[in-house]
C-alpha cells in the first residue's frame, strides 16, 4: 500500500501488521521517479517474484554520477551505482541520455518497467537478463538488453574521459559494482528506467 509519495513513506505489511518505512532517507532519488517506480511495481506485481528490492535508473543524470539505485523496501536504505547507457541514446557522446528506443538495431536504451530475469555467463561475463513489461521495452529480451560489466564503466575509464562509455542499449556497471548488484537484487525484482 502506498501513501503520500511526496512524504516517501512506504507501508510494508508484516505478520504483525503495517509498519511504516521511510524510503530513501538521504533523498538520493528524485521523488517523482521514485513514485513512478513504486507505481510500476504495484501495477506489475503479478509479473514479479520478489518485491523486497526496487531498482531505479535515473538517466536524467550524467553518466559520471551514481544514477542507478537499489532500494531495500524493508529498510528504506538505498545503494547507488554508476551505470552506462546505450550509444544510440547519446549520439553526441556527452554523457547524457537524450532519447530512449525499443527498436532493434538502435543501440539505444529502452525505458519503463522490467523484471530482472535469469543470470548467465556471456561475452561480458556474468550478466542478468531483463524482461520488458511495457510497450516501451517489450523487445528488450529479443534485443539482448541485459545488465553486465565492461571496461568502459570502470573507474579508470571515468577518470580518463570524465564520463562512462556507451553500450548497445544495455545497463553496464564496473565489475565490482556488478558483483554487488547481482548479490543484492533477486531474480524477479522490478527494475525501472526513466529520465
Amino acid at each position: 500500500m502506498i501513501r503520500s509519495l511526496s512524504a516517501l513513506a512506504f507501508f510494508a505489511f508484516t505478520a504483525l501488521g503495517a509498519q511504516a518505512v521511510t524510503l530513501d532517507p538521504q533523498g538520493q532519488i528524485r521523488p517523482e521517479l521514485l513514485g513512478q517506480a513504486l507505481a510500476a511495481q504495484e501495477s506489475n506485481k503479478a509479473d514479479l517474484r520478489d518485491t523486497g528490492r526496487l531498482v531505479i535508473v535515473d538517466y536524467s543524470q550524467h553518466s559520471r554520477e551514481a544514477r542507478l539505485y537499489v532500494v531495500n523496501l524493508q529498510t528504506g536504505d538505498v545503494a547507488a551505482f554508476r551505470a552506462a547507457h546505450g550509444k544510440g541514446s547519446d549520439a553526441d557522446h556527452d554523457g547524457y541520455l537524450d532519447s530512449f528506443s525499443n527498436v532493434s538495431g538502435s543501440s539505444a536504451s529502452p525505458q519503463g518497467a522490467f523484471a530482472t530475469a535469469e543470470e548467465y555467463v556471456g561475452q561480458h561475463g556474468r550478466s542478468l537478463r531483463l524482461d520488458g513489461l511495457d510497450a516501451t521495452n517489450s523487445a528488450s529480451r529479443d534485443r539482448a538488453i541485459v545488465v553486465h560489466a565492461a571496461d568502459y564503466a570502470e573507474p579508470e575509464f571515468l577518470a580518463q574521459h570524465g564520463k562512462l562509455g556507451r553500450s548497445n542499449g544495455c545497463i553496464v556497471f564496473s565489475k565490482a559494482d556488478l558483483k554487488t548488484f547481482l548479490a543484492d537484487v533477486p531474480e524477479g525484482s522490478l527494475l525501472f528506467v526513466g529520465k
